[in-house]
């Protein structure tokens, strides 16, 4: 995902392994192994992000790896793409945290479930947020 790319190239990348990722979460055949795996590869390609990086990291804590992210794209911005530094909402809302909040709302309106604000941000790592998507698979009471 490197070599003589532009961020905007690689972002593009990125965003072809997000899809294809989703791809597979939504044929729905997969186990719960392999749902942990795609809904990995979907975060680790939508914070851009590779499994060296997280394994440098020592974390599959959604917020931490969202920071790794942020600052990752701050070292790595060209012209190519416009980041703004340090982005902070009027609500005072980090970009680590607007990251992780998408994360699972992308995640949550995809395969048509809705969690409660409270149960989302109670799922800390990637694992916790794929059992969760799961589990809810199929059930009325977390259906869109």
């Amino acid at each position: 995902m490197t070599g003589n790319k532009t961020l905007k190239e690689r972002l593009d990348l990125a965003a072809l392994d997000a899809d294809a990722a989703l791809k597979q979460l939504l044929e729905g055949n997969l186990d719960r192994n392999g749902f942990r795996r795609e809904v990995r590869a979907f975060t680790l390609a939508k914070f851009f992000l590779t499994e060296e990086e997280c394994a440098e990291a020592g974390t599959e804590m959604l917020l931490e790896l969202a920071n790794v992210s942020v600052e990752k794209m701050l070292r790595n911005a060209d012209k190519s793409v416009k980041l703004a530094e340090g982005s902070t909402t009027c609500t005072n809302q980090s970009s680590t945290d607007i990251k992780k909040v998408l994360l699972s709302m992308t995640l949550q309106r995809s395969l048509g479930i809705k969690f409660t604000p409270e149960y989302s941000a109670s799922l800390e790592t990637i694992t916790q947020l794929a059992d969760a998507l799961y589990d809810a698979r199929g059930k009325e009471e977390f259906a869109r």
